[in-house]
């Protein structure tokens, strides 16, 4: 198998107590632009979020994230940080290099990959 090298964005959101530091949730995924890097942020956080923080979101949606695209795309990270109550939601993005592997179907596995799914099947 062959690589590419391609840009993509790490997503990450994190909430934590802001009293004792304590994560409460943590998550990432990997997104393929910056516009889709930014919706991810209002589709984690969205279901989580208070009426208040929630409006918060969208207002930073609606405004801010214009220049957080721009961000992104000259190779910069991105925050957004909410506070609801005693804990703190931060989403981050940024600019990642990964190396996408190539598919395999069409191609014929080597007889060990055949060996390791019989031991494996063979242990559970």
């Amino acid at each position: 198998m062959t690589g590419v090298r391609e840009t993509g964005y790490w997503c990450e959101a994190m909430a934590h107590t802001t009293a004792d530091d304590r994560v409460l949730h943590s998550g990432g995924r990997l997104t393929s632009s910056p516009r889709l890097a930014v919706r991810v942020a209002l589709r984690t956080l969205s279901p989580a979020l208070n009426s208040e923080a929630l409006e918060e979101a969208w207002q930073w949606l609606s405004e801010d994230h214009h220049d957080a695209l721009q961000a992104l795309v000259q190779g910069e990270p991105i925050t957004l940080t909410l506070r609801q109550g005693s804990t703190m939601i931060q989403w981050t993005a940024r600019p990642v290099q990964f190396l996408k592997l190539t598919t395999r179907q069409g191609i014929n596995l080597p007889a060990c990959a055949q060996e390791y799914t019989k031991a494996r099947h063979q242990r559970e």
